[in-house]
């Protein structure tokens, strides 16, 4: 599934990945609110299909998803930034941090992680954290 309603491609693009269509929407619209260009897959091929047509510019990746978990997708995300010469951030969203990251660790393949359920407030600190207030500004 795609998830693109703000064609203004002057401000950053968000790709979102989780299988849950309801936090997948959820996310697109705190993240639209503040004027980001928001991309939606539901599965890891999608995303991957998507960050190669799209170029994000942060991607927010669900961990646990059926036939390609969020680390495999992230593993993959970062190869494909190798060969490219850049990184794009990738922030967890999931309900089982703990599980995968420990006591408030992250993984090589990600920059950040938030637990579900999320505030928008924290979701809006750690996109800001990676990629500034321009698109809040701009909306």
């Amino acid at each position: 599934m795609r998830v693109d309603s703000n064609k203004n491609t002057s401000n950053p693009t968000i790709l979102v990945v989780d299988d849950d269509d309801l936090v997948r929407a959820m996310v697109a619209h705190v993240l639209e609110r503040q004027g980001y260009r928001v991309l939606g897959a539901a599965d890891g091929a999608s995303a991957l299909t998507l960050y190669v047509e799209e170029k994000p510019d942060l991607v927010v990746l669900d961990i646990a998803m059926p036939h390609m978990s969020g680390m495999e997708v992230a593993a993959r995300l970062r190869e494909m930034q190798r060969e490219e010469g850049h990184r794009v951030p990738i922030i967890v969203l999931t309900a089982y941090a703990r599980s995968f990251f420990g006591a408030g660790g992250t993984s090589v393949n990600v920059d950040s992680y938030l637990t579900k359920p999320v505030l928008p407030e924290k979701l809006l600190a750690s996109v800001h954290q990676f990629l500034g207030d321009d698109a809040s500004q701009e909306a």
